[in-house]
């Protein structure tokens, strides 16, 4: 409970969180009244877009390098966090677009998004908030890794071939 306190603190006091948030209702409204942004603002949305995977992807870098070793947090975590994204998530997604009414090919692919290896931006976050980055750092890893047969399995158990 108190890990979930201090997370949701940091997270409402994040200007990332707002910028989200403003970046759909920006959408919506422009979308429903066909805006266009100003192409200044378009052109430097651009550049941090295309800046901030590579800067991500340094960080993780320099942080596992500084490391002593590549799995840190033990295989008994590792296990946890690699049957979380690749078991919880899709079983849990399939639950949700199911009770959504989605069927077919759109059950199927949201599905296998689900089973996608952890983001960066996971580990950006857990890092700037001293939240276990070193689970999630060995998460990403393994999790890219292992992601390849893994999906490879998923792919062909969905039928997507």
């Amino acid at each position: 409970a108190r890990l979930l306190r201090t997370v949701g603190l940091k997270v409402v006091g994040n200007p990332n969180v707002y910028a989200s948030l403003l970046g759909v209702l920006w959408s919506s409204v422009a979308n429903r009244w066909h805006l266009e942004m100003p192409g200044i603002i378009d052109g430097s949305i651009s550049i941090m877009s295309r800046t901030g995977l590579g800067i991500g992807m340094f960080n993780m870098g320099l942080f596992i390098g500084l490391q002593d070793k590549l799995v840190v947090c033990g295989p008994g975590l590792t296990s946890l966090g690699m049957a979380m994204r690749f078991v919880a998530a899709p079983a849990a997604t399939m639950i949700g677009a199911l009770l959504l009414g989605l069927r077919g090919d759109l059950l199927r692919v949201a599905i296998l998004q689900a089973a996608l290896p952890q983001s960066i931006g996971t580990f950006i976050f857990a890092r700037e908030y001293d939240l276990h980055a070193n689970i999630l750092s060995t998460v990403v890893i393994v999790g890219t890794l292992a992601s390849l047969p893994i999906l490879a399995t998923y792919y062909v158990v969905l039928g997507l071939m």
